[in-house]
């Protein structure tokens, strides 16, 4: 009788000894499963924050590339829209802009850049008038993806043939919106010239000041 109590009592023991490293074995694998999901998660983490600093740094891109592009563009618009030494240069302005596609329609029917009264290019032409670009700087306001506003400022100097000297330099500035799409000046309103007492100097010249 006491031979089989022992017995019980070991066979007790051993299943106890069986299931605490069965249990000890379950903890191990969750706690390396948990160690493990941690990891996957720290991973997924630093992934994606590799990935969202990308595409930032790929929209910084974008915008500075629209940026330049809206500049280029600019440069060109004003090249051929005050740049003339006759008046048969003068009437010509807008349909190169036009063949250029630089611009939208509503830009080219701007008052103040292409005035429907005429007399002009005869003015031009009796008083020996020339006109050229010194200089276009664009400064961005906004900037998104495909579109860019701000202002554009431009230097032109005219000069007659009897004036002496190299004429004179006027410097005038527009608010500008440009989409990149289209690769065109969508919207461009006169603002007026830069005042005596500021800057003539685009480098340094800030219209939001």
């Amino acid at each position: 009788m006491i031979r089989k109590t022992e017995i019980g009592y070991y066979a007790l023991l051993v299943v106890l000894l069986i299931g605490s490293l069965r249990f000890g074995q379950l903890m191990w694998q969750q706690q390396q499963s948990l160690s493990h999901l941690q990891k996957q998660a720290k991973q997924l983490k630093q992934k994606q924050s590799s990935v969202k600093t990308s595409h930032q740094k790929v929209k910084q891109v974008v915008a500075k590339s629209t940026i330049t592009r809206a500049s280029e563009t600019s440069q060109q618009f004003f090249n051929l829209a005050y740049n003339w030494s006759s008046g048969a240069d003068y009437k010509k302005r807008t349909k190169k802009i036009q063949q250029a596609q630089l611009a939208t329609t509503p830009v080219l029917a701007n008052d103040y850049l292409f005035p429907k009264v005429g007399g002009t290019a005869d003015y031009i032409d009796n008083n020996g008038l020339k006109s050229s670009v010194v200089q276009v700087a664009y400064y961005p306001k906004t900037t998104n993806d495909n579109e860019t506003s701000g202002v554009v400022g431009v230097a032109v100097n005219a000069k007659h043939d009897s004036d002496v000297g190299n004429g004179e330099t006027r410097y005038y500035y527009f608010n500008m919106t440009y989409l990149a799409n289209d690769n065109q000046i969508s919207s461009l309103d006169y603002i007026g010239r830069l005042a005596i007492n500021q800057s003539t100097d685009f480098n340094t010249f800030n219209p939001y000041e």
